[in-house]
């Protein structure tokens, strides 16, 4: 479900949008009242969505979306207001929707259905270019540094503060945090199979059922065997469909 930051500071507003968002199912949402708010949220709480107002008690929306444009990752943003005259300055700032209040429901859900669109959009095209590009992991062993693409990489594994590299060669030190790698590696078919492992899927030969509804995961090329949590293996049921 995408994260909502709602930027608006007349109470009726935000209950009216609140509770359009929770008609469509929406649970995931949080509520700013300035400018000053917004900015904070938006580098706190990192929203898929922008639900913004023009005039705010500090200043103006336009100032949340162009901070929220500098971001890496940025919100698709849908203008509510009662203004027409900043609808052009808006749409340059890359706005999925400009809704005039009092705006229908129905209205405020095709905007929704946009703004996930440009979000989905937005994803595949990042991950098409991260798949793309030449990718490559340093890894130093005494006095030399080995260079690693994820298609190297088995798993990932972090026991007792040390993250280790499995690839057919053996282990490799890397002093990274596993959450780290997990997002770096996320487009190249890694998937947190439990706390303390990170797995390539590609590498995976066959996944065999065992107690307390975990799996053990079995590997091409390589004999290592790694048993998930039991949260791990849900999350591969769920990801396999199986």
């Amino acid at each position: 479900m995408q994260r909502v930051l709602i930027v608006e500071d007349e109470p009726l507003g935000v209950e009216r949008v609140k509770r359009f968002l929770k008609e469509a199912g929406y649970t995931s949402f949080e509520i700013a009242q300035s400018v000053k708010e917004a900015i904070e949220k938006l580098n706190s709480y990192k929203p898929d969505i922008l639900v913004l107002d023009i005039k705010l008690p500090d200043g103006y929306g336009l100032q949340v979306a162009k901070e929220a444009l500098s971001e890496e990752n940025p919100p698709a943003i849908i203008f509510t207001t009662a203004y027409q005259e900043y609808a052009v300055e808006a749409f340059k700032l890359n706005a999925v929707d400009y809704l005039l209040k009092p705006f229908t429901k129905e209205e405020f859900l095709s905007a929704l259905e946009k703004a996930i669109g440009r979000r989905k959009e937005t994803k595949r095209v990042v991950e098409g270019f991260l798949k793309n590009i030449n990718f490559l992991i340093p890894v130093k062993m005494g006095t030399t540094v080995i260079l690693l693409s994820p298609e190297d990489i088995y798993y990932i594994k972090a026991e007792g503060g040390e993250v280790e590299i499995r690839t057919k060669e053996g282990f490799y030190p890397l002093s990274k945090k596993l959450y780290e790698l997990e997002e770096l590696l996320k487009p190249y078919n890694f998937f947190k199979v439990h706390r303390s492992y990170l797995v390539n899927l590609n590498k995976v030969a066959k996944l065999k059922s065992g107690e307390q509804s975990k799996y053990r995961i079995f590997f091409k090329g390589i004999d290592d065997t790694i048993e998930t949590s039991r949260e791990g293996a849900k999350n591969l049921r769920d990801f396999f469909n199986i």
